[in-house]
This record gives structure tokens, sequence and C-alpha cells, in this order.
């Protein structure tokens, strides 16, 4: 839809939230959205500080590449982000806690600490935020969906690894359904935390 058939949608104030969520664009050009997506997902407001190629496959609305300063935990990285280092926590999962001040190190923690780090040290990564989820966490972290420049989706393959699950935390989000399936079949096969 353009933006003059949606006019009437709208209210004031949020338009391009409204915009977004209603497939409308004020060009009138096509949405990109991606297999599975309830909304089209955004770029995070970062500037790149990389230089690695695009996957081809990697939809438009991912921004970058930033590279990876430092890898948390098992769902939390550091990126320079506008020339601050600046925590982001992959949407759509949780790992068990490794690192958390005044929190016991759970059981899988250490392991899904370990494979963050073996898919994403010093990489150079490509961001997308999901509307459902917002931009930044109660933490104010950046909420992001994580790909790697062969355009491995990271969220994805660290629950499908079996070293976190898949949670919106209440909410909706593009990746729910494969990333519930990947779950599943790591829990089924035992892998990783589903292990303990």
């Amino acid at each position: 839809m353009t933006f003059s058939s949606c006019r009437g949608r709208l209210q004031s104030g949020g338009i391009l939230a409204v915009l977004a969520l209603t497939g409308c664009r004020v060009d009138g050009g096509p949405q990109v959205v991606p297999a599975g997506s309830p909304a089209p997902l955004h770029e995070v407001p970062c500037e790149a500080t990389g230089t690695a190629a695009r996957p081809p496959a990697l939809e438009s609305a991912a921004s970058g590449p930033h590279t990876v300063e430092k890898v948390v935990d098992g769902d939390t990285i550091r990126i320079s982000c506008n020339g601050t280092n600046t925590r982001v926590r992959l949407v759509g999962i949780n790992a068990p806690e490794s690192v958390k001040e005044d929190a016991p190190v759970e059981c899988g923690g250490p392991e899904a600490s370990t494979y963050l780090h073996s898919l994403l040290d010093g990489q150079q990564v490509f961001l997308s935020a999901d509307p459902a989820q917002g931009v930044r966490d109660k933490y104010d972290r950046l909420l992001a969906y994580v790909w790697t420049t062969d355009g491995t989706l990271a969220n994805k393959s660290i629950v499908g690894q079996g070293h976190a699950e898949a949670t919106g935390y209440g909410k909706s989000f593009a990746y729910s359904e494969d990333f519930t399936a990947a779950a599943d079949q790591a829990r089924k096969s035992k892998a990783g935390r589903w292990n303990c």
C-alpha cells in the first residue's frame, strides 16, 4: 500500500510505527517481510563499523556490518554503536546464566557462552530490530536479530544447538515458529542445555 491509501488509518503520533505495523510505506515501494514474520523488521540505529560484504540473502532491514567487540554470555554481545560500547541482547532467546552478578551459574550456561564465542568472537555482524519486541529492553540493551557474514542467524543457531530456549517474554517475535521448531528438535535430541 502507498502512504495515500493508508492515510485514513493514521492517527497523530506514532506514524512511523503505524506505517510499519500496517504494511504502509511513505515511498510506496515494496516492504520486505522475512518468512514467518508478523511485521517488518527495522534497522538497529547504529552506524556500521565493519567492512564485510552483506550476505546476498540477508533481508534489507539489517544494518551493518558491526564488529563484535565482546561476547558477554550466551545471549548478549557488545558492539560499537555510534562510538559507544553497547550491549546487544539477542532477541527471541534466553540462554542459561553464566556471568550474571548475584546469580548462580546455571546448567548449560558456560556451554552457551562458549558456543556464542565460537560463532561471534571478533566477527562482523548485521542486526535487525523486531518492532513487536522494541528497540531496547529494561536494562537498556539493544534488542536484535544477529546475522553473521555467511547469513547465519545467530539467535536461531544457538537455540538449534540446544544452548538457549526460544522466548519472546510474553510478546510475539518475528521468528517464533522457526525458533520454537529448532528448540523442540534440540530438546528431543537432548542437545546442549536439554541434557542437564
